[in-house]
This record gives structure tokens, C-alpha cells and sequence, in this order.
């Protein structure tokens, strides 16, 4: 009988391990915004906040795994969560050819990236991180771009993931910002 189970389960996570492939939207890039809000939703509600940082590219998808067969998370989801995880651990790399800031504004950045899977901007969002709604009321500008471009010098054991923004992503994400308080 111990057998058996120890089979059944092994069969359960090498078949969640092929669903939680992950998930790209219609034009092959993953849609890390709903990934970050089903992050927040998902596993902030149940378990103290994780950065992505916390667990390597190699234990993300056996994590997600575990969750799919012991908390029913549905496999589109799970794709989107680890597609998330996994970008944030692997920030998109600069290129010369692909300036990112030269084709999105700020908005843009905010929804690319999932701000608002842990952040409320604009009365909308999670509450994993802080509040970003009256930020310049609390913050000074240079506090809020060391902040984003990098996390953990404020504090060394936030969840927020470091995503190597370049000065302009910034600017135009302060911008954003600036417009939403």
C-alpha cells in the first residue's frame, strides 16, 4: 500500500511539473502582472510574502508544482505565478537594441512588471508591499528611486525583487507615480 501511494503522488507532481510551464500570453511574453496579482492573492494570503530572490530559478517550479496538487492551484495560474517569479529572479537583460523605456511609459512599466500585484497605485491592487498612493507625501524622490532601482539597500529582507530598471524606466515610473498621488 506504501508503495502505491508514494507512486500515485510521484505520478501527481511529474504531471503538475508539465503544467507548470511557464505561461506566455498570444504574443509569446509572459503576463507577469497577473502573475504578481495571483502571487499576491494566491500566496501572500496564506504564507508570509516570499521574494523571488528566496528560492532559486531551480526550486520556483517545483514549488508551484507542490501547490498545484496540495492547494488545487489551477495550471494557467500556476504558469502565470512562475513566469512572474522566474522574470523576477531574471530581470530582462538591457539591450542596446530593445530599450524598454523608449517603448512603454510609466504606466506601462507599472503593469509590465505587476507594481500593483503587491503594491495599491491608484486605489487598485495588493497588499503585500506598501501602499505607493501619497508616496510623495511620505517620501522624498530620491528615497522612492534608491527604493526601486534598489530594494534591499533600505531594507535587506524585503520581498521586493531588484529588476535592474535603467535611470529613464525609473523617471518614468516616478512620473506614473507622481500622476496616480
Amino acid at each position: 500500500m506504501g508503495a502505491i501511494r508514494v507512486v500515485l503522488i510521484a505520478g501527481l507532481l511529474f504531471a503538475g511539473a508539465l503544467w507548470a510551464i511557464p505561461g506566455v500570453a498570444e504574443d509569446g511574453v509572459p503576463d507577469l502582472s497577473r502573475g504578481a496579482s495571483l502571487y499576491s492573492a494566491n500566496c501572500g494570503r496564506c504564507h508570509n510574502a516570499r521574494g523571488p530572490g528566496e528560492y532559486s530559478d531551480q526550486h520556483w517550479p517545483l514549488i508551484i508544482t507542490h501547490m498545484r496538487v496540495i492547494a488545487g492551484l489551477p495550471g494557467d495560474q500556476a504558469r502565470e505565478i512562475e513566469a512572474f517569479l522566474l522574470a523576477s529572479n531574471n530581470p530582462p537583460p538591457r539591450a542596446v537594441s530593445r530599450p524598454v523605456s523608449t517603448r512603454m511609459s510609466g504606466e506601462e512599466l507599472l503593469q509590465y512588471y505587476g507594481c500593483r500585484g503587491c503594491h495599491q497605485i491608484g486605489g487598485e491592487g495588493g497588499a503585500i508591499g506598501p501602499s505607493l498612493d501619497d508616496l510623495f507625501e511620505r517620501r522624498d524622490e530620491d528615497w522612492v528611486r534608491a527604493q526601486i532601482q534598489r530594494p534591499r539597500a533600505h531594507n535587506p529582507r524585503t520581498v521586493m525583487p531588484s529588476l535592474g530598471l535603467s535611470n529613464a524606466e525609473v523617471g518614468a515610473i516616478l512620473e506614473a507615480l507622481r500622476g496616480t498621488n
